[in-house]
């Protein structure tokens, strides 16, 4: 081995020492931060782990909150599910009277209706009966007041010209 060669080789080993060395910075600056990410994601999953406990106890307490709640609930869609049918039963009987009444007072009209009509059937009687009678009476005067005047013309007066 030449001097030059010994140099070289010392000239190249101090390279690739440096080269080792930013290598091995690298790798621990690698190693560091997976360790910190490694610990980020244990440290999530520990809290998320307590997180479900505590949503878990969280959940019994409001579940035995609820539970009244619920019943109660209950109880009034119950209550308003008879009352909504206790009035559409009122509205039915009412619906039934009210057809009921419809009915009657439509027979009610047809029988006024009908009276009406045989009413003024006697009132067309009566009144051609009494136009007959009237007219029968004026000439029954006609004839009276005729003959009067005739025979008080015989008396001696002359009898008036017929009208």
């Amino acid at each position: 081995m030449t001097l030059a060669t010994a140099v070289v080789a010392i000239v190249q080993s101090g390279t690739l020492q440096a080269q080792i060395d930013r290598i091995i910075w690298v790798q621990i600056v690698m190693a560091i931060g997976m360790a910190v990410v490694t610990l980020t994601v244990l440290a999530l999953g520990v809290a998320g782990v307590m997180l479900l406990f505590s949503m878990r106890k969280l959940i019994r307490r409001m579940e035995q909150r609820a539970e009244p709640l619920l019943g109660a609930a209950s109880r009034i869609a119950a209550d308003a599910t008879g009352t909504s049918t206790a009035v559409k039963e009122r509205v039915d009987e009412v619906l039934q009277t009210v057809q009921e009444l419809n009915g009657r007072l439509r027979a009610l009209a047809t029988e006024a209706e009908e009276r009406v009509r045989e009413f003024g059937a006697v009132l067309d009687v009566v009144q051609a009966e009494t136009r007959e009678v009237l007219l029968d009476a004026a000439a029954t005067a006609r004839g009276v007041h005729t003959t009067a005047e005739r025979l008080q013309g015989a008396r001696g007066r002359p009898p008036a010209p017929p009208r």
